[in-house]
């Protein structure tokens, strides 16, 4: 289910929020609010594909059953053999759906066999639940929760519909004391009108902004794909516009997730603050999302040793880290790649900010880290290596036909929306970071009001978030 559809807006959302605090108010138990959210959120999940609700079932069962294990043994070598054994269930879940096809795909070129492929359909959310749990079981062997909680407030901490698909990668100890909290059983108008006023924002970002940049980018990586031949300024009207896409549509999906849950009373943590505004690589991945960089840093950065153990370990932990951002995004190289690439641009920044001890001017520095990225986005969305190559063929292709080409093709209107669009990207507040100044006035309700309205026209030709697919 989709958070731009009409059956979430109209019919899903004001019927679990009803339900949910409804309940909450008749039993003071507050348990049949969790039955009643838990199903909800495994009908939200089972909305795209109800064949898949048992692998997140099976997967928080068995990971609460090993935390619970671990919560009662004494042997420090038994606690980590334990631990170690849910990790591997964790790893061999989402390696088997998520890459068996592209490990049985190279291990035939690299071995010139005939391996079939399993194509197995992706569940959706599975890098994202299985990091989550990862993060839980870690956790407990490490004592840092405060206390047990059973086995619904466990579900709800997996499962909760507005970060359940694509995040954030909420950490146990700053959700399920929230699904406890008896404050935060109790319906709160002060909670819920900044929620519904970031909702809308979100909901803009992906039908308006995000969903109308698509086709621009689809045509042209569609062409790289077959082939076809591609002048400057199509590769790069594509790259910018993708650049522009992918930032939308995930800002959006944050910026509804977040204000789903504030309805609910719940704080999700802050995932997107403006990155296309950073100074230099390093902040732009303390900027895009950033609970997966925060998950990366506390579970494979520092247990390689950071920058603790030298300036030689600490650039491999970074390749090592972002190998695995790379991975974790997509079974392709080109996913693989583009970490890599990532993970070498912070091996430069820390080299010259560290060692020459330079610092770029403000000026520069922000458009040269928007540029770098907008070109590594190029190997993000491309089918294959082959049709990135071609789009970067394209944007530094000058010859004189290609240049005629380019020119006899400039679009005023598409002009007009890039320059919006970068309006609204480096001057306008972030709406999520400063959600706590946010004060409900007849302005903020106009606004809440137009955004939702003008959105709903939009929803003719809703499409699925991009990290939806990872």
């Amino acid at each position: 289910m989709l958070f731009s559809s009409h059956v979430f807006l109209f019919l899903f959302l004001p019927i679990v929020l009803t339900g949910y605090f409804l309940l909450n108010r008749i039993f003071r138990s507050g348990v049949p609010a969790k039955l009643f959210l838990v199903a909800a959120n495994l009908l939200f999940y089972g909305w795209f594909n109800a064949s898949y609700v048992w692998i997140i079932l099976a997967s928080i069962l068995v990971n609460f059953g090993v935390g619970r294990w671990i919560y009662g043994i004494r042997s420090k070598f038994l606690r980590r053999t334990v631990l170690l054994t849910g990790i591997l269930f964790n790893v061999a879940m989402i390696g088997y759906f998520k890459y068996a096809d592209f490990f049985i795909e190279n291990v035939n070129f690299i071995f010139h066999s005939d391996w079939p492929m399993r194509h197995i359909l992706l569940p959706l959310g599975i890098s994202f639940f299985t990091f989550q749990q990862l993060a839980y079981l870690v956790n407990v062997y490490r004592n840092e929760l405060q206390e047990k909680y059973d086995l619904l407030t466990y579900f709800l901490f997996v499962s909760f519909f507005p970060q359940l698909i694509a995040g954030p990668i909420v950490l146990p100890g700053e959700m399920m004391p929230q699904f406890e909290d008896p404050a935060k059983k109790r319906f709160s108008f002060a909670e819920f009108s900044p929620g519904l006023w970031l909702f809308a924002i979100g909901l803009a970002k992906k039908l308006i902004l995000a969903d109308n940049f698509a086709p621009l980018a689809d045509g042209v990586f569609d062409a790289a794909r077959e082939g076809l031949f591609i002048d400057p300024l199509s590769a790069w009207t594509a790259a910018a516009a993708y650049t522009l896409q992918i930032y939308f549509d995930f800002s959006g999906y944050c910026d509804m997730a977040m204000g789903c849950a504030r309805m609910f009373n719940i704080t999700l943590p802050l995932n997107f603050d403006s990155p296309y505004r950073s100074g230099d690589i390093r902040e732009f991945w303390r900027r895009w999302h950033i609970t997966l960089g925060r998950f990366l840093a506390q579970y494979v950065y520092f247990p390689l040793g950071g920058s603790k153990k030298g300036e030689k370990r600490a650039w491999l932990a970074i390749l090592v880290t972002f190998f695995v951002s790379g991975l974790w995004h997509g079974a392709g190289w080109t996913f693989v790649l583009w970490g890599i690439l990532h993970g070498l641009a912070l091996c430069v920044h820390r080299f010259y900010s560290k060692q020459l001890k330079w610092k770029m001017p403000k000026w520069s520095a922000v458009p040269l880290t928007f540029l770098f990225v907008l070109l590594a986005w190029v190997l993000f969305r491309a089918d294959d290596l082959i049709s990135a190559l071609r789009i970067y063929q394209g944007m530094t292709d000058l010859s004189p036909a290609a240049l005629k080409i380019a020119f006899a093709d400039v679009s005023r209107n598409n002009l007009v929306m890039f320059l919006c669009a970068a309006g609204i990207l480096f001057l306008l507040p972030n709406a999520a970071g400063n959600l706590r100044k946010f004060k409900p006035t007849a302005f903020t309700l106009l606004v809440t009001v137009l955004l939702l309205v003008g959105s709903v026209f939009f929803m003719s030709r809703v499409s699925p978030f991009i990290y939806f697919n990872f």
